[in-house]
């Protein structure tokens, strides 16, 4: 129960689509190539469809230019015309020129996809200016297809009524994962410390309650374990405080009976060490308590002399025999302080004696011979002569014709030299460099490199920001390098407020790769 009382528990929902939202991904590219000019993704809270339309842009930015935009309640007519002019074409121009007219301003394209999120903030006019900006589009040839995610109800509202045989947008709904894929899902939410409680029983349990959505789930989830985390919390704060007071009752209750307990153990202790002290003091005052003794009780002072006198007859009788053994060992003098004293002259003279007698002795040893030291000099290593006209002269003076056969000229290799590497301009190259499963923030889309450095500077993102140059030579502005896109999402609060009102989208390294490698 340990692992329930963390202070929180976060739980993110996977990025990795599951197999029945690719399903709906793959129905958004078969729209999209059959030429549907308008799409409604609608689904229930939490059905996941952002995530499912970012992951499509991503795959359709392989063949056609792509635009994310996400509407709120301060979004205009202008503004949102303006974010996607800027992700298509980069260029920025609010104007009151409708969407359609500004397009065909610009250079056409083969093919354009504009996903709008969170369709319900949308007013009415620019639904009818999305409507008819495919339209004309479509008639002059030039393939646009915009996708409008919103909630199931509000899409069934935009759908013309049948007496009016206008052709609507083609609806795609998602629904909800399936039972397996809803159970993988929670299991890849757990955090480490809970999946060991968290069985395949308790996890059905959990999935019944609800209605299957990847959003909804995660939130149920959140809620569940951060609910648990503060239960035990409570329940481990009541159990510490209870045990404290039953040990304060037991201790209170059992401190006379071991006190009583200390007391009995420490009187041997004491005995012992009074009977240590008696002991030592009697050995220290041993002559006193004899003359005392001896004066208490005078009798006991006779056996004493006897003895002694016992005592001194036995060692008179064994002088001689010890003095018998002293004369039979051998004597030795005693040392003495000047017996121990080194006299260095008598040293030196006996050193130089033996030295003199170990020249003599290697003298004779050592066998006649002489040894010269001298100098080379080294001399320049002189050119070969050629191994024919040694041949010659030997020949020669043997008197001997010789033939020379004469030496097959050289054929030296030609080496390609070596080709120079282009070099790539800003920071292509650090975007090659990247993980391709990492993912930055796209701000624009400049083909003007004058432009490029106006906009940088105007909007102060010149040294936070990199640029990339695509294949079609045009330049793109990024922003950073996050290991997953939601992290990237949130990196966006680092930009200046005029740059957010552009609505950057997160965008794989894969696909800015394919952009700058693509021919």
């Amino acid at each position: 129960m340990q692992a329930l009382a963390s202070p929180q528990h976060i739980v993110a929902a996977p990025v990795k689509t599951k197999p029945s939202q690719q399903q709906v991904i793959d129905q958004l590219h078969e729209q999209c190539q059959q030429s549907v000019s308008l799409i409604m993704l609608h689904g229930k809270e939490g059905s996941g469809k952002t995530t499912i339309a970012e992951v499509f842009l991503e795959q359709a930015s392989e063949y056609a230019e792509v635009a994310f935009i996400s509407a709120n309640e301060r979004s205009t007519n202008d503004r949102l015309r303006a974010q996607i002019l800027n992700q298509l074409f980069g260029t920025i121009s609010i104007n009151d020129e409708s969407l359609s007219r500004q397009i065909q301003r610009q250079r056409p394209l083969k093919h354009a996809i504009v996903v709008i999120d969170n369709g319900e903030q949308l007013s009415e006019s620019f639904m009818a200016e999305c409507i008819s900006t495919v339209t004309q589009l479509s008639a002059i040839g030039q393939r646009t297809s915009i996708i409008i995610t919103g909630d199931s109800r509000w899409a069934q509202q935009q759908r013309p009524a049948p007496h009016l045989r206008v052709q609507g947008p083609t609806m795609i709904e998602v629904q909800p994962l399936n039972h397996d894929e809803q159970i993988r899902f929670v299991q890849a939410l757990l955090p480490e410390k809970q999946r060991s409680f968290w069985n395949l029983e308790r996890i059905q349990q959990f999935l019944n309650s609800i209605h299957g959505f990847p959003g909804e789930i995660q939130q149920r989830l959140q809620f569940t374990l951060t609910t648990q985390a503060a239960r035990y919390r409570d329940t481990t704060t009541d159990e510490n405080a209870d045990g404290k007071d039953a040990s304060e009752q037991s201790t209170a209750k059992h401190s006379p009976e071991q006190n009583n307990r200390r007391k009995m153990r420490l009187w041997p202790i004491i005995l012992v060490t009074v009977v240590i002290s008696l002991a030592f003091a009697g050995f220290l005052n041993k002559e006193q308590l004899t003359a005392y003794w001896q004066q208490v009780n005078p009798e006991s002072a006779a056996p004493a002399e006897t003895t002694a006198e016992e005592t001194t007859n036995t060692a008179t009788e064994a002088a001689p025999e010890a003095t018998e053994q002293a004369a039979s060992l051998p004597s030795f003098e005693p040392l003495t302080e000047r017996s121990l004293e080194l006299v260095p002259a008598e040293l030196a003279a006996s050193y130089r004696n033996a030295l003199g007698t170990l020249n003599t002795v290697a003298a004779s040893e050592i066998t006649e011979g002489e040894i010269s030291l001298g100098f080379i000099k080294q001399q320049q290593p002189q050119e070969a002569e050629p191994v024919g006209q040694s041949n010659e002269q030997s020949a020669a003076e043997a008197g001997i014709d010789t033939v020379v056969a004469q030496p097959e000229p050289e054929v030296k290799a030609e080496q390609p030299e070596p080709q120079p590497q282009r070099a790539l301009p800003f920071q292509t190259q650090w975007a090659l460099d990247q993980n391709a499963g990492s993912y930055t923030l796209q701000i624009s889309i400049i083909s003007d490199p004058q432009l490029l450095r106006d906009f940088r500077n105007d909007y102060g993102i010149t040294g936070n920001t990199q640029v990339y140059q695509r294949a079609d030579q045009r330049y793109v502005v990024i922003f950073g390098s996050y290991p997953s896109i939601e992290q990237a999402r949130a990196a966006a609060t680092q930009l200046p407020a005029e740059v957010q009102q552009m609505e950057p989208w997160a965008k794989s390294f894969a696909s800015v790769q394919s952009d700058i490698n693509s021919q």
